[in-house]
């Protein structure tokens, strides 16, 4: 086991953290579906004044649980309103759970391990991709990390009895946060500690009869309140959102039972190439029985929730992200024992293989793809990335300790690569299809001022984001769980010829809708192309005086 972190080890790991988490934030647009209505949730909830009950388009909102819109009302009434401001719990979260994890790491494996884990959790793709985006995922993750970091306390021996019932509220938190996985994950990990210690005829001391009632009530709490007011949420909850999400394909979210390992193998990039070596690692040591407590821990927290969210009809990339603090540890402490020979190299080559070709790999796809012609990175982007690669390549190879240097080298240049990438965010915006960001298409929108807008079968909440104005709207698209207000009710729609009834001749509008719908559903007769982002199309067209 390691030991108490040092002074300047805490506020060099603020720092790094801080430098990860926190610089461009507002250099894009809001990526949709989840940036966009996450964060126009939040806004209406500030403007509103109605902490309760989550509202989009003026329309009650409780797919998911409220504590992100919190964070979110909050952070605007505070700091204001922007794509920067939006994001900022999601980067507060991300830079937490980096500060945990190193800091899991030196508890558990040193101070070197605790460097380790920090920097290749900091530099993993999908970690730090939706860590600074507004993601339910991200805030979830945190409390997940800060409940397994409670574990470690409990574990090693630092004052159980208040660590132990800290685990139980930030696993009641993470549920207020996103749901069940809240739990999934650090119980799995409390359940495998104790096994393993019971194995050695001792026990963890975790306070469950008082932990799990406390737990309980957190993570309930605001259900319980909304199902009072509106009691035919109960069904809803019970019903739609965990039996049917986990059990059926209701959700639209049907993927093969492998569907997580190719995301794992990209999400974990750059440090992909070591998975196989720890697999193996960590076989062997199942096999001679040295596993430790703390790494049955680990590895229960990743394998079980692995295979739990593999079997769920409803699945997401964005799901694996509690995993990857853990992972990030499994790996940290496997490396500072200096790996296992070959496949330690191969894990360095394949590291530094894929940043070496990210740039280039990213200009060519507009050659690859008719969609993407014309649409690539900056030329600064696409020769500077190589350099960098190549310059950090240089410094781990003249250092001494080649694993200490490697782990800095490759994390940092790829932070830098990841950097890079959010700066050049608008260039290649029409890359990212469905997850494309709409603000191009609300800025023409606010230039045009059109009497009516619209939403038509798309996922597009960025768009009240950026115009601050509900929109007109399918009210199948509209997510109505209770019965809507007289107003937003006024605003629905069946089919766009609806949306020009109403308008004198001459008053103008304008509608963002999917490029497939406006061919199957839209007569070019009467409607026209204004704008495009992703897949999204900015249509106009003008009232009938009907």
């Amino acid at each position: 086991m390691g030991g108490e972190i040092a002074k300047k080890d805490r506020w060099g790991l603020v720092i790094f953290a801080a430098l990860v988490a926190f610089p461009f934030l507002g250099s894009f647009g809001l990526l949709e579906p989840d940036e966009g209505r996450f964060a126009q949730i939040g806004r209406e909830m500030m403007a509103g004044g109605d902490f309760l009950v989550p509202r989009l388009n003026g329309i009650e909102q409780f797919y998911k649980p409220p504590l992100v819109y919190w964070l979110n009302a909050v952070g605007y009434r505070v700091l204001g309103i922007s794509e920067w401001t939006a994001r900022l719990p999601s980067a507060l979260a991300f830079f937490g759970t980096i500060w945990l994890t190193g800091w899991m790491g030196w508890r558990l494996g040193g101070r070197k391990a605790g460097w380790l884990a920090a920097l290749i959790l900091a530099s993993m793709l999908e970690p730090y991709a939706l860590g600074r985006q507004i993601t339910l995922d991200t805030t979830l993750t945190f409390w997940v990390t800060a409940a397994l970091a409670c574990l470690v306390r409990v574990g090693t021996g630092a004052e159980v009895k208040k660590s132990g019932l800290l685990f139980f509220l930030c696993m009641g938190l993470g549920f207020l946060a996103k749901g069940p996985m809240a739990w999934v994950v650090p119980l799995t990990a409390a359940l495998a500690w104790t096994w393993a210690l019971r194995r050695q005829g001792q026990r963890l001391g975790l306070p469950w009869a008082k932990g799990l009632p406390l737990m309980l009530g957190v993570s309930l709490s605001w259900f319980v309140v909304v199902c009072w007011k509106f009691p035919e949420l109960w069904k809803y909850f019970l019903g739609y959102e965990l039996v049917e999400r986990f059990a059926s394909t209701t959700h639209g979210r049907s993927k093969p039972f492998w569907f997580f390992l190719p995301i794992l193998a990209v999400g974990t990039i750059p440090w992909t190439g070591f998975l196989p070596g720890l697999i193996l690692a960590v076989r062997r040591k199942i096999r001679d029985r040295s596993l430790t407590p703390a790494q049955w821990a680990l590895g229960a927290a990743v394998v079980l929730p692995f295979f739990i969210l593999s079997c769920s009809g409803s699945k997401l990339l964005t799901y694996l992200l509690p995993l990857y603090p853990s992972l990030a540890l499994a790996l940290a402490l496997w490396l500072e024992k200096g790996g296992d020979g070959f496949w330690t190299q191969a894990g360095w080559a394949v590291g530094w293989g894929i940043l070496l070709v990210f740039s280039p790999a990213l200009g060519a796809v507009q050659f690859l793809w008719a969609e993407a012609a014309g649409i690539s990175p900056s030329l600064y982007y696409l020769i500077g990335v190589p350099v960098v690669v190549v310059v950090g390549m240089l410094f781990v190879w003249r250092s001494e300790n080649r694993v200490w240097a490697g782990a800095i080298g490759l994390s940092c240049v790829a932070i830098i690569l990841w950097h890079g990438a959010c700066l050049e965010m608008e260039r290649i915006n029409d890359l990212l299809g469905r997850q494309a960001s709409v603000r191009p298409l609300a800025r023409l929108v606010q230039k045009h001022q059109p009497e009516r807008l619209f939403i038509y079968r798309a996922r597009a909440a960025g768009l009240l984001f950026s115009a601050n104005r509900n929109v007109w709207i399918n009210r199948s698209d509209a997510d109505v769980v209770v019965e809507p207000s007289p107003e937003a009710k006024g605003r629905f729609f069946e089919k766009p010829a609806d949306l020009r009834k109403g308008l004198a001749q001459g008053q103008r509008v304008e509608g963002i809708t999917l490029r497939h719908i406006f061919r199957e559903e839209f007569d070019p007769a009467q409607w026209e192309i204004v704008g495009r982002s992703g897949e999204f199309l900015l249509v106009r067209s003008h009232g009938t005086g009907i």
